[in-house]
């Protein structure tokens, strides 16, 4: 970055760099755009900011971003708790919630099995998983796996399928999307109807 650059911007941009999909040239437009705004806009950026340091937590049971732990979700009465609905990431819940079929609970791994990348089942929120599927005190029935129609996917799922199988037998049945969505689709970027279609059609 050039030696004009004023140390503020610069430090704001290498944040920047730092995000999905952004690079150095990029990264430094988005600093200068916000230094051009009025301070009062900058003030509630970064306080935005500073409040998912300290008010955003993982929910100490499903493992989604929330406010609380345990989130809304888990902790809704209502919501089917024979069902657990196992994704990659936090954003997936809410593409599945929006398709408005599914009123079961959820579980998080914080990503998929890809050694390439370097992430083993040992980097993943699976243990969690095994501990809500202890009997005698779970009341869980369906593991239903919504995971990318890709080769991390596929291989988490098959994965899940044989630990859950090993370790519970035929207490709990296990079911994956149906494959309404594209190989190497993303599940975040799916419709809701797509998503609707796969939940209610999964086996």
């Amino acid at each position: 970055m050039s030696k004009h650059t004023p140390p503020p911007i610069h430090d704001v941009a290498a944040e920047f760099d730092g995000l999905p999909g952004v690079g150095p040239r990029a990264a430094l437009r988005y600093a200068y755009w916000l230094v051009s705004q009025p301070k009062e806009r900058i003030i509630r950026f970064s306080e935005a900011i500073r409040k998912l340091a300290e008010q955003i937590t993982r929910c100490n049971v499903c493992g989604l971003w929330s406010s609380t732990s345990p989130c809304i979700i888990c902790a809704n009465p209502k919501r089917d708790q024979s069902k657990v609905c196992v994704v990659a990431h936090p954003q997936d819940v809410r593409i599945l919630e929006d398709s408005g079929v599914y009123n079961g609970l959820y579980h998080v791994l914080s990503g998929t099995i890809d050694p390439i990348s370097g992430r083993t089942p040992e980097s993943l929120n699976f243990p969690t998983l095994y501990k809500r599927l202890q009997p005698p005190v779970s009341q869980i029935k369906e593991i239903v796996l919504a995971f990318d129609p890709d080769v991390p996917g596929d291989t988490t799922a098959l994965y899940l399928r044989k630990q859950i199988s090993d370790q519970f037998g035929e207490q709990v049945r296990i079911t994956r999307l149906a494959r309404g969505l594209p190989n190497g689709a993303q599940l975040e970027y799916a419709d809701e109807m797509t998503v609707a279609e796969a939940l209610e059609n999964r086996k």
